[in-house]
């Protein structure tokens, strides 16, 4: 009797222990369109090695990189209904949360990184609050680097890409379509996993986007002409669901957030260098740089602000935002001159 007590007992503690490591061992499944081995892989590797190490073993990162599990849409929605936790997203991914945030990256506002930073500085705790009321915890800002026009042809003034018969690729999705088809310009919209493939088969030779993506993904052989003029920001961010981060201990929280955001932030600094390197290493491999006059400049502002714009006020960006944030950034310049 007594030594069936003992094995009961024993059997007892066993699943006790095994429960205890139930509970407490929690998996947080992380997605990204990032390449393997990409900067924003690696950074987010060393993120499940702080995760780990914070919480003393009790979580763990599993991340799907490359875009294994869709585009950033389809992330979002894997997000929704908890077949996925977290996400490191440009803003195209976190437009599908926040439409709002487009007006980060409103074409050729925003100039510098400086002015993004500060600008994200003084919004932060708005978009934060919104993500948190849509379901959704801010655990870092990450950057992608600047978007640049990249074409299969010479592209200086807007009306060359009618010239060359470009065809501009557009996020399956978002916006921009409407803007470049009223301007009198051909759009097709493209899926993230699909751009590589519409590039090789001539569906889309225009795409705007950073060169580190464009050297990553290897679309550049492609579209082998860029213009030096800015289009704007890709500002991201990694972001995980409410439901998730409420099951993990609050005592982990704080260090977890600071650990992130510190990542985050050395992230975007090495994306300012990476940039520069991925514009030299597609030059030395037959990427033409074009020098972009004012003139020029001038036409492709014209151009998104007469295009462009109305289409964002009315399905993302509420204009009272876009002027609250164009006045902190006329602002930041006139101090910036002093």
């Amino acid at each position: 009797m007594r030594m069936m007590n003992s094995r009961r007992i024993h059997r007892g503690i066993v699943a006790i222990s095994l429960l205890t490591t139930l509970v407490w061992s929690q998996t947080i499944k992380l997605g990204s369109l990032a390449p393997v081995n990409s900067p924003w892989h690696e950074t987010m590797l060393t993120l499940g090695e702080d995760w780990s190490e914070i919480s003393e073993g009790e979580l763990k990162i599993k991340l799907y990189a490359g875009g294994i599990l869709g585009d950033e849409a389809d992330m979002v929605r894997k997000m929704r209904i908890g077949q996925l936790h977290a996400a490191a997203l440009t803003i195209e991914g976190l437009m599908y949360i926040i439409p709002e945030m487009d007006v980060l990256r409103m074409p050729m506002m925003i100039q510098t990184d400086e002015e993004l930073n500060h600008i994200r500085d003084v919004m932060s705790d708005y978009f934060r609050d919104i993500l948190e009321e849509r379901g959704f915890i801010l655990l870092s800002w990450s950057d992608a680097g600047w978007a640049h026009l990249f074409t299969n042809a010479p592209v200086i003034y807007p009306d060359d890409l009618n010239k060359t018969d470009q065809i501009v690729f557009i996020w399956a999705g978002g916006s921009g379509k409407q803007g470049w088809m009223d301007a009198g310009y051909n759009a097709v919209e493209v899926s993230a996993p699909d751009i590589f493939m519409s590039l090789q088969t001539g569906l889309i030779t225009t795409v705007t986007t950073t060169p580190i993506i464009a050297l990553s993904y290897q679309w550049f052989p492609a579209v082998p002409f860029t213009l030096d003029m800015k289009a704007g920001p890709l500002p991201g961010a990694i972001i995980i669901t409410k439901k998730k981060w409420n099951k993990i201990s609050g005592e982990f929280h704080a260090p977890l957030l600071k650990k992130t955001a510190e990542r985050g932030l050395a992230l975007s600094k090495e994306v300012v260098e990476l940039e520069i390197e991925a514009l030299r290493v597609m030059q030395e491999n037959g990427l033409t740089l074009i020098q972009t006059p004012d003139d020029a400049r001038a036409e492709w502002l014209e151009l998104v602000e007469t295009h462009m714009y109305p289409e964002i006020f009315e399905k993302e960006v509420p204009k009272d935002l876009y002027l609250q944030v164009k006045g902190i950034l006329e602002e930041f310049r006139s101090k910036s001159k002093d």
